[in-house]
């Protein structure tokens, strides 16, 4: 399972607790589970090409990215011995998403706006997510 942004949906966001009260909270949520045969490589080469790929990634547009290259050979050897490789072969995928598309947009508007104001740990993502469905 991979999960994206989550978020605390408060129904304080909601124009209908001014209107009517009959609001509650909520949680807004991405995920995607992935099913397939799970493998365990024992190659060392295959890993270090893993690792390296993936730092790589993570530390591109850093100010001063870091390598795998720039840590010292014996100790990168010794850390990767620790590190058991796995590869996923995906069967199947099945994606699921609440980012408040069922309300309204004055609601969406709202839920986006206090996901802003707060600004905890996932609410950006969550509110650009809640902001793509104010479109229609």
């Amino acid at each position: 399972m991979f999960c994206g942004p989550d978020s605390y949906i408060s129904p304080s966001w909601y124009p209908e607790k001014i209107e009517h009260g009959k609001v509650v909270p909520t949680w807004n949520y991405v995920a995607v589970h992935a099913r397939g045969s799970l493998r365990v490589v024992d190659d060392p080469h295959w890993l270090r090409e893993q690792l390296e790929g993936l730092t790589g990634q993570q530390e591109a547009g850093a100010p001063s990215p870091w390598s795998v290259a720039d840590a010292p050979e014996d100790f990168i050897e010794k850390l990767s011995a620790a590190i058991v490789g796995m590869e996923l072969s995906i069967d199947t995928l099945e994606g699921k998403w609440k980012v408040s598309q069922n309300q309204r947009r004055a609601t969406r508007e709202g839920v986006a706006g206090g996901l802003r104001e707060r600004a905890g740990h996932g609410d950006g993502d969550m509110a650009a997510l809640v902001e793509s469905a104010i479109g229609d």
